[in-house]
């Protein structure tokens, strides 16, 4: 057995017992599907539910209406991290936390087919709502204020894709608890 199967093995051993007690849970963003895109995230609630971390990872084609810039198509790909607090209940009613994640985001100039990509690092805090219907499922609408670290204005074929530092991100997810 090599050192790298020992370590798997000896890792899956320590963790089981948590795992086996854990509480687990899985959300997606609909919206991200509608705009050409995906959403899937895993969640773990700890403190005995007064707090939840979220890791997912997302895609979409920003709307026009959204991105402001007329000839251009903007998608992004990225990964995120959501540590939430709930400061009323365990795990239900009003979260309060961070949004942190890291994208690819692709432009086109629409005309031309010239393109261009870059990375970004948004970071900003986030509020939501977390409707319980039954046992298992349950709806967040939640909203975030992110900066872009490092957003600037791109130019492709001569003509600029102007970008704001801060972005207002309102969505749903539906998630299922485990």
């Amino acid at each position: 057995m090599s050192k790298r199967e020992l370590l798997i093995y000896l890792s899956a051993l320590l963790l089981f017992p948590l795992m086996a007690r854990a509480q687990w849970e899985v959300e997606t963003d609909p919206a991200a599907y509608a705009l050409k895109g995906f959403s899937a995230h895993v969640g773990r609630p700890i403190w005995k539910g007064k707090a939840e971390v979220l890791l997912g990872a997302y895609g979409l084609e920003t709307p026009k209406a959204w991105h402001g810039n007329e000839g251009f198509t903007e998608t992004s790909k990225g990964i995120a991290l959501k540590p939430d607090y709930f400061p009323l209940k365990p795990a239900k009613g009003l979260f309060v936390g961070m949004e942190a994640d890291f994208s690819r985001d692709h432009y086109r100039f629409d005309s031309t087919g010239e393109d261009l990509q870059r990375n970004h690092f948004r970071l900003g805090p986030r509020l939501g709502y977390r409707f319980d219907v039954g046992r298992h499922f349950y709806i967040s609408p939640w909203c975030a204020v992110v900066y872009q670290f490092n957003s600037q204005d791109e130019v492709i074929s001569g003509h600029r894709f102007k970008q704001s530092n801060y972005t207002f991100f309102p969505t749903v997810h539906l998630g299922w608890r485990f």
